[in-house]
């Protein structure tokens, strides 16, 4: 019973260590809060405007509107309300994506998982080339009724978005997002890089497609 319960103690001083380490390289890795919540809708300005092409499992149309939930969240899709083990099934779907997104480091995979223990709210500070609207809670709680698509005419149903992972220089980011289209849609990770100050996706991993 002793040497159990050595072990056991062994095991949490290690547990508590690696959790230390962990947090101490977040911190060590972290952008500028401020700067990142700037960049975040330059980011998602950048991945909504490249899939406006108006072609089957696009974004939209530059002529149509652009519907974006107003909150943060990583599983619109998911059958499960409860929010800890959807947060649980985010984290291992995250680490699997490193998988398909070979360039996708450790370091920025952890401050994806830690920028989103928390909803945020999203505001009006996308840069569109196309007509948007910002959703709130129950608006979305109306979809994918005929009420959402008489109160949003011309959309192509909505999308939803999880908080903005950045590196710590603010040139590689990382999310989750959902296109949520009636009968059509997808949900992915999203990897993309600044070059040249303009940002642009390097790669997708997809983890549901209808």
């Amino acid at each position: 019973m002793k040497r159990f319960l050595r072990v056991a103690r062994w095991l949490l001083i290690a547990l508590g260590l690696g959790v230390v380490g962990l947090f101490g390289t977040h911190l060590a890795f972290r952008p500028d809060p401020k700067l990142a919540a700037s960049e975040e809708y330059r980011v998602l300005s950048a991945y909504i405007e490249t899939n406006l092409t108006g072609e089957s499992h696009d974004l939209g149309s530059r002529n149509g509107l652009v519907v974006i939930d107003g909150r943060t969240t990583f599983s619109g899709q998911s059958v499960n309300s409860n929010k800890f083990r959807q947060y649980l099934s985010l984290l291992g779907r995250a680490g699997q994506a490193r998988a398909t997104i070979r360039q996708l480091r450790r370091s920025l995979v952890f401050e994806f998982w830690a920028a989103n223990v928390c909803d945020a709210t999203l505001e009006r500070r996308f840069q569109l080339p196309a007509r948007y609207e910002v959703a709130t809670e129950q608006e979305m709680k109306l979809y994918p009724s005929e009420a959402f698509f008489a109160r949003f005419p011309s959309s192509y149903g909505a999308l939803t978005f999880s908080r903005v992972a950045f590196n710590r220089d603010l040139t590689e980011a990382f999310f989750y997002t959902e296109h949520l289209c009636g009968l059509c849609g997808e949900g992915k990770f999203v990897y993309m890089r600044k070059t040249g100050g303009n940002w642009a996706v390097a790669d997708t991993a997809s983890t549901w497609i209808s």
